[in-house]
């Protein structure tokens, strides 16, 4: 696998969180350290090698400047737009190489610098 390629097993989340740590040039340990973490802990999280704790996702989104936003389904799509249009249409999806889906699920998070929505059913 080379370097730029996201691992089969990461959740979508996770997937998102990826591609916005390298956008900003960013090292595991980085984000890691930061949410106060192991670094083998975030890199079987990133990698799908590991389903982690919920508490283990939103201290990464923290590291990264991220805040985890609850938003009805039905909306999901209107709340990455509304974020894409103050955020000079940059979301975390679109940093992954991805559209924000029109029927984007439950989560979505809203940083300085991206949105995503969540499709791996994390809410445990």
């Amino acid at each position: 696998m080379n370097s730029t390629a996201v691992p089969r097993g990461a959740s979508e989340p996770f997937r998102q969180l990826r591609a916005l740590r390298r956008a900003r040039k960013l090292k595991q340990e980085d984000v890691a350290r930061k949410a106060g973490i192991s670094r083998e802990a975030y890199l079987r999280a990133e990698s799908g090698q590991a389903d982690p704790r919920m508490s283990t996702f939103l201290a990464a989104c923290e590291a990264l400047g991220l805040e985890v936003v609850l938003a009805p389904q039905h909306l999901a799509a209107d709340v990455n737009a509304f974020i894409a249009s103050r955020n000079g249409g940059v979301t975390a999806a679109s940093m992954a190489g991805q559209a924000a889906a029109p029927s984007a699920p439950a989560t979505a998070a809203s940083p300085a610098t991206g949105s995503f929505g969540s499709g791996s059913g994390e809410g445990h």
